[in-house]
């Protein structure tokens, strides 16, 4: 009973050294690098919706531009014509 108690937490032991020896390769430090960004940028566009929320979402108040006067002619004019509608 000993034995197979040894053996397992032996066993345990050497599973969960050498799962983290994977984070020691190239590949482990690009996946640690890019959660790392992942997490960041997620903390940056909570923070970034917050500010945005405190500030409220307002419209700029804009003012009353002068009318525009309607054209007479309803499409655009041809090449070469005039204010006076002569060729």
């Amino acid at each position: 009973m000993k034995k197979i108690l040894h053996a397992s937490a032996l066993l345990m032991a050497t599973a969960t050294l050498l799962s983290s020896c994977s984070m020691l390769t190239a590949q482990g430090r690009q996946e640690r690098a890019y959660e790392r960004y992942v997490r960041k940028s997620s903390q940056g566009r909570v923070k970034q919706q917050k500010r945005f929320a405190a500030k409220g979402n307002t419209m700029p108040v804009t003012h009353a531009s002068e009318a525009m006067e309607p054209t007479e002619s309803s499409g655009p004019m041809a090449i070469g014509e005039g204010e006076d509608g002569s060729q």
